[in-house]
């Protein structure tokens, strides 16, 4: 599976949050798009959950959770044609 940072970046901004921008920092982008990554190759939903539960404090401030997060990120990685 070859998922550039650009586009975990796209699909990161069209999963979760759209205003993400390059002012994040290399670092925190290079962290999400390992991410990413894993919850695109992911073999269950449950286990692309798995990988981004630890954002428990996030999904509770806005009315998410990891399930549905996940399910959006692998959603827009098939938009993208991403293939795991």
């Amino acid at each position: 599976m070859q998922i550039t940072l650009e586009t975990a970046k796209a699909i990161y901004r069209q999963a979760i949050d759209p205003r993400a921008s390059e002012t994040e920092g290399s670092a925190w982008w290079d962290e999400v798009a390992d991410e990413v990554r894993d919850v695109v190759a992911a073999r269950t939903m449950s286990e692309a959950a798995a990988v981004i539960d630890w954002w428990h404090r996030d999904w509770a401030v806005v009315s998410d959770t990891p399930r549905d997060a996940a399910k959006r990120i692998r959603d827009a990685a098939r938009v993208l044609r991403i293939d795991a």
